[in-house]
């Protein structure tokens, strides 16, 4: 299914909350049976952890279907422990946003009550069982980090790197597609200039492999063509910067009845082809090309920063 890239541009497709969080496995076959039918190679950023006893090395069927997908030539990664709130620093204010309150309002009252918790050792310590759980689950270690909700701060990089975990994408590059979610269509700001859409070294040991947007999320018939546009528009942007186009969608939406979010997708795999002559991959695939140097990985000015968050933690 994957097709290797030379001169192609890249396009990565990442689905967030399979396992924990999600664990219909119906909504999880349809997704596989939709991107089997693209012959796009999807990368599922499974939650290790859910309520109550749900662990992924604990569930057969999980397990059955993870190791089908890989076979078919899909990826997974790793997202949180159990997705439960910020478990890793405050999330970014679009996605804070979602909720309908004020941003500011929403992250101090998560200061106040998680802020003890934002430890660079209790980060650690969660992380080790989430990558204890993944292993035994898929056996390999995950490559590739993503928060629950991109909740984080710079002692989560710091924690990533005393486990190990060299590359995170937690970072937009397009803030705009979570504006649109909410319906802000006016004035809804534009790419984010800290972020490069390109593989960038975020502190000394860990690669930021930032992602485009979210086109998909919470989508009916009157959306569509607003959502596609500023799809097909960064798609465009992120190729004329030299860069690679990771796309975020989520499970619960691209496995919904409804097609909205799949018919999105389809167009846009289309325009991809078509326009762009694109290479299809994996996350796991495009690590592997900047370990052997085929991907080059530049140090922004955004990099002295260390990581640090939106909110300055």
């Amino acid at each position: 299914m994957e097709n290797l890239p030379g001169a192609q541009s890249r396009f990565v497709v990442t689905v967030d909350d399979a396992g924990g969080l999600i664990q219909d496995l119906a909504q999880f076959h349809r997704v596989t049976e939709f991107f089997g039918s693209e012959g796009v190679p999807a990368s599922f950023f499974v939650v290790p952890r859910g309520d109550g006893e749900w662990q992924l090395d604990r569930e057969p069927q999980w397990l059955a279907a993870l190791h089908q997908a890989e076979q078919q030539g899909h990826d997974c990664q790793l997202h949180g422990l159990d997705h439960h709130g910020p478990e890793f620093g405050p999330c970014p204010p679009f996605v804070y946003a979602l909720s309908g309150q004020d941003p500011d309002e929403r992250l101090k009252s998560d200061r106040a009550q998680f802020g003890k918790l934002w430890r660079r050792d209790l980060f650690a310590a969660k992380l080790r069982i989430a990558i204890a759980v993944f292993t035994d689950a898929l056996g390999r270690r995950p490559q590739v980090f993503r928060s629950g909700a991109l909740s984080q701060s710079a002692e989560l990089y710091q924690a990533l790197g005393d486990v190990r975990m060299r590359y995170v994408s937690n970072q937009v590059v397009d803030p705009r597609g979570w504006k649109y979610i909410v319906g802000q269509y006016d004035n809804p700001g534009d790419w984010d200039r800290g972020v490069p859409p390109v593989p960038y070294r975020l502190t000394e040991s860990v690669i930021s492999l930032p992602m485009a947007s979210e086109y998909a999320w919470r989508l009916n018939a009157e959306k569509v063509e607003k959502h596609l546009a500023l799809g097909l528009e960064d798609l465009g942007r992120v190729y004329a910067a030299g860069g690679v186009f990771i796309l975020i969608c989520h499970l619960q939406m691209v496995g919904a009845e409804e097609p909205y979010a799949r018919d999105l997708l389809r167009r846009l795999f289309l325009a991809a082809r078509e326009e762009h002559q694109v290479a299809f991959q994996t996350i796991g695939k495009l690590v592997a090309d900047i370990e052997s140097g085929v991907l080059p990985v530049i140090q922004p000015e955004r990099a002295q920063e260390s990581g640090r968050d939106r909110h300055g933690s």
